[in-house]
């Protein structure tokens, strides 16, 4: 009988432990732009798993999405505790390129946007890798740490009318600013493109209105998921620039994740950039091919006009530049990096 309760007593110790353990983990509120149900969204909780695997079920990540947060610019504002003391709402965020910029100005990340700077995913990847050091201490300043990149697609315009040449794109009336940064707007104006600011929950209605929005330019994914494909019925096959999503979790936060786990979670975050990278690819021409499904035409360049287009858009890049949305510095270094890399 004491034998029984020695063992008992024993196994309840134990689990008490276990219980213990349990409680003094820690929950982090991750922002996410990653529509529902789509392979991003997979493969972020594949990543949640992982953490939760790596760290023996101590940090649990919570997933939330940026809707219903007032979009990346209220995620930044949650991303900061209210009052002096209190803990921030949320822990980080999972950012478009466009949200990187609003958090931290000083990585001038939407220079990698340029219009056909890059030819590949292994160029963005080679890119990335150069200047991640730079890219991280940038955001460092901010109090941010980078956990990761991922490439969400390859951004392609959507129009009305057929485009085959550089003066039927800016011809068309194109909303490109409508994620909250009007200096977008303004760079394609000092292109030469004919620009309107739309908010984000009015696009559709311009879309479908006579003399509103004839064109834009976004990954297959959110086109197909917003239903712009129905309006913007012509997709111009060149993908124009990867579209970046970073991976940002607060100094803070970060700090207070056990060191002996950082680096399996560190390794977990590589794998999930790599299943997305692959799985991507084939993500894009899918969404794609289910917006010819639904009616939209793809419009295929030829290897003349493609070079045209091309080299336009390319010269309209030091227009956009000089509006300062773009950092020359950083393009020329991008420009070193790419053709050392294409020279190999």
């Amino acid at each position: 009988m004491k034998k029984r309760i020695s063992i008992c007593f024993i196994f309840f110790i134990c689990s008490s432990g276990s219980l213990l353990s349990a409680q003094a983990g820690r929950t982090l509120k991750i922002a996410t732009i990653a529509p529902s149900r789509s392979a991003w969204d997979i493969e972020e909780r594949r990543l949640a798993q992982d953490w939760a695997k790596a760290s023996n079920g101590e940090i649990q990540i919570q997933f939330m999405g940026t809707n219903a947060m007032g979009g990346e610019s209220g995620v930044i504002q949650k991303l900061n505790s209210v009052r002096p003391g209190q803990k921030a709402p949320i822990d980080g965020a999972i950012f478009s390129n466009l949200g990187i910029a609003n958090l931290a100005p000083e990585t001038h990340f939407l220079t990698l946007a340029v219009p056909f700077m890059f030819r590949s995913q292994d160029e963005v990847d080679y890119v990335l890798e150069s200047m991640q050091p730079q890219f991280q201490k940038a955001v460092s300043v901010k109090g941010y740490v980078i956990a990761g990149w991922f490439n969400v697609g390859w951004a392609y315009f959507y129009t009305k009318k057929p485009v085959h040449t550089p003066s039927d794109l800016k011809n068309q009336k194109l909303s490109v600013a409508g994620v909250g940064l009007p200096q977008l707007s303004d760079a394609f104006k000092a292109a030469g493109f004919r620009t309107e600011d739309i908010p984000p929950d009015k696009l559709l209605q311009s879309m479908r209105t006579p003399g509103g929005v004839e064109g834009f330019y976004t990954i297959p994914m959110y086109a197909y998921a917003g239903q712009y494909y129905k309006s913007l019925p012509y997709i111009l096959d060149a993908p124009i620039c990867p579209v970046m999503a970073a991976f940002v979790i607060s100094e803070k936060s970060w700090n207070e994740i056990p060191d002996k786990y950082k680096a399996a979670m560190t390794e977990a975050v590589k794998k999930a950039e790599k299943n997305f990278t692959a799985a991507q690819r084939s993500s894009d021409n899918d969404y794609i091919e289910r917006c010819v499904e639904g009616g939209c035409t793809r419009i295929k360049l030829t290897s003349q006009e493609r070079t045209v287009m091309e080299n336009t858009l390319s010269r309209d890049a030091e227009a956009m530049i000089k509006t300062g949305l773009f950092d020359q510095t950083l393009y020329d270094s991008v420009q070193a990096l790419l053709k050392k890399y294409r020279s190999k």
